[in-house]
Formats: structure tokens, sequence, C-alpha cells
């Protein structure tokens, strides 16, 4: 690790801890603003300057006032519809189990030190006709469905994503353990559900792993590990151990928590450790845009003969999106599936005569699925722990 690296670890973890830490005079602070920025961490980086009694550069320090208070906005919006939503649900006998951020942010010292771009609520289908008007009178608007979720937002408030499921089904290997997740869920008192703080966490740990497959992750992501298992001393650890087994994620687990070992700990870096940590840096909150079209490429990989066929098959793929996505699209689709060829022809022209710098894009991301490039990514994958478990 960096001592640049190191730097930005320690801001974190003064944040989260309160512990001081001192910087050299010659720390990048305008490289760690960029930083901060790019995984959504700049409320951490404000407490840990403050409760290491750090003066930024004036330009650098005001930008994350600046950062702070938006946070702050923006953290007490989400959890003010979040508290309306809940009650709702519960009036009208919702059964619901709130995830992800939404529990995480009550476990860091400040609301606004996790944030949250979106609000994960499991919900169940059939349920899903009574909760729209809910959700409609609240001010919410439907923009979309995606395999495992629909989508909502409130402008200036919350973005809002109520699960059909826990894992998306196309992320077979996952989706095999966690069905619809339901079968995992506690009641409580009310009509909401919990998971187990075991269950919770091989969850929590699925998710960040299929991200670190997908793309790359965020340094947040892996804090969530820190402060969940902070607040949670006494989970069983055999149990996540012996789930996590059953997805092939023993050893990436390992492996993470040997980098959280290092990054709060003080235990010794290691190569696996300092490639982790250099992936998760440079990644962003949800990773960089070539590594999502690689990693897409290594997936169909395991379906196909060749990096030829997998170019063949991502082209056939853009021009001919399948059924689920055109019909988050186009919503006609869902009451006439069989307009679906017209939807094909119709996304077509408009892509040619409105969108060419899409198609550019696409031209580029073909490119980048090279034989070098899918054979270098998936050796990063199984250095770490990783692989895709599944066939199509």
């Amino acid at each position: 690790m960096t001592y640049f690296e190191r730097g930005i670890i320690d801001l974190v973890k003064s944040a989260i801890t309160g512990d001081k830490i001192s910087l050299s005079d010659d720390f990048d602070w305008e490289k760690a603003y960029r930083i901060a920025k790019k995984h959504q961490i700049t409320p951490m980086l404000y407490y840990g300057i403050k409760n290491s009694e750090i003066t930024p550069p004036p330009e650098i320090a005001a930008n994350i006032e600046i950062g702070i208070f938006n946070h702050i906005s923006t953290s007490t919006k989400q959890l003010y519809e979040l508290d309306k939503i809940f009650k709702v649900f519960d009036d009208a006998k919702i059964q619901y189990m709130p995830l992800k951020g939404t529990l995480l942010k009550y476990m860091y010292n400040k609301p606004e030190m996790r944030s949250m771009g979106d609000a994960d609520i499991l919900i169940k289908v059939e349920q899903y006709d009574k909760i729209k008007p809910i959700i409609s009178a609240l001010g919410f608007n439907e923009i979309s469905e995606s395999n495992h979720e629909f989508i909502w937002n409130k402008p200036n408030a919350l973005h809002l994503e109520l699960h059909k499921m826990l894992i998306p089904s196309y992320n077979k290997d996952y989706y095999a353990y966690f069905k619809d997740g339901w079968h995992l869920a506690k009641k409580t008192d009310t009509t909401r559900y919990e998971l187990s703080a075991e269950d919770n966490f091989i969850y929590l740990f699925t998710h960040y792993a299929k991200h670190y497959r997908d793309g790359g992750i965020g340094i947040r992501h892996l804090t969530d590990f820190y402060v969940f298992l902070n607040k949670n001393q006494n989970i069983d650890k055999t149990h996540i151990e012996k789930g996590l087994k059953k997805l092939h994620l023993l050893d990436f687990y390992k492996n993470s928590m040997k980098t959280l070992a290092v990054w709060f700990d003080g235990e010794k870096d290691t190569e696996i450790t300092d490639f982790i940590t250099v992936k998760i840096i440079g990644s962003g909150s949800y990773g960089t845009h070539d590594a999502h079209i690689i990693s897409s490429a290594v997936k169909t990989s395991k379906t196909v003969e060749n990096s030829n066929s997998v170019k063949s098959k991502k082209m056939i793929y853009m021009i001919f999106p399948k059924y689920s996505v055109m019909a988050g699209k186009y919503h006609i689709l869902k009451k006439c599936p069989v307009l679906l060829p017209f939807a094909w022809v119709w996304r077509f022209v408009t892509a040619i005569f409105f969108r060419r710098d899409n198609i550019k894009i696409q031209k580029n991301d073909l490119k980048l699925m090279s034989a070098d490039n899918i054979s270098k990514y998936q050796q990063e994958l199984n250095f770490v722990g990783l692989d895709f478990n599944f066939k199509e």
C-alpha cells in the first residue's frame, strides 16, 4: 500500500473510530478530494480531518465543507422519506424488509457518513398492485422495472428500489443460494421483516462480491463490513463461513477480511491485500465502465468457445436486447410481448438518427473484448478468490 493510499484509509478510519492520525505536509489533498467524491465518502474525509485536527489547503477545506452540508441535507431527506414509507407499509399491512444502506446508515456514528445512492427494500411481488398507489400517494414516480426491482423516484428526495428478490436471477450462482430471500426473513412485531445478523452479513458480502467481479466496488462497501461487525460482535462466523463456502466466496471472504484488518487493525499488508486495495481505490463507488465491459465479456466467455464468439454474442445482444431489458424501457411490451420485434426496429432507428454517440461507445466496448483483456481479468478474479460459477 502506498503512502497516499494509507493516508486515505487512515482518514476513513479516523472518521469511524475517532482515532487521531497525522499526515505529512506533502499529502496530495486534491487527489484525496477527487477520490472522496468518486467514492461518495466526502463525509468520512470531513470527520477524519476534524477528529485528527488536520488543516487541509483552504480551497480543499471549503469544498469538503460544502460536500458535508450537501450530504447532511441529502441524508436527512432520505431518512425522512424512508420513515414515511415504513409507516404506511406497516399501516397497510405490506410485508417488507429494508436492505443494505437503509440499515447501514443507522450503524455509522452519523448517518450522513454512509452515503446512499438509492434505498433498497424487499417486497412481496404479489403485493405490488397494492403498493403502487401507496408509493404514488407519497409523491414518488414509477420509473422502470428491471429483472429484480421496481424502480421509483421522488425528485430531490429519494431514489427507491423495491426488490422482487435479493439477488438478480441472472447472477445464477448467487441467486441459487438466496432465491427471492423471503425464506431467510424473520418477522418483527410489525409487517417489517429482517435478516439475522449472520444472513445479513452473507447478503452484504455477496452483494460486494457481485459488484467486485462485475467491474469494481468502492471504499465504503468495505468499511460497511468494519462498522457492521463492530455493531454485531457476537456474530456467528462459523455460520457465515458455511454460507459463503456454498456461494464459492470463502476464499474471497478471507482475502477481503485480511484487507480489512490491514486497513483498520494494523496488520501487515500482503500481495493480495495490496491488489484488492488498489482495485477498490481505483474503482470508484461502483467500478469503471471499461471494467464492467470486460467483466461482462468474461461472463459470456464461460458459455462460448472463443473470444470471437464473445464479440459476436455481445454484438447480437447490443442490437437485440433481451425481452426483460426491452420491457423495462418500453412498457407496452408487458401487455403486448409480440411487439418486441417492432421495438427492436424502433430502437435501432432512433439510435441511428438520435444517439450516434452511443453507437461509437458500443464500438469501443467491442474493442475492449479482446482475448488478452478477457484472460487478464479472469486471472485477476481468480487471484483474489472469485469466478463466475455458472453457465447460461
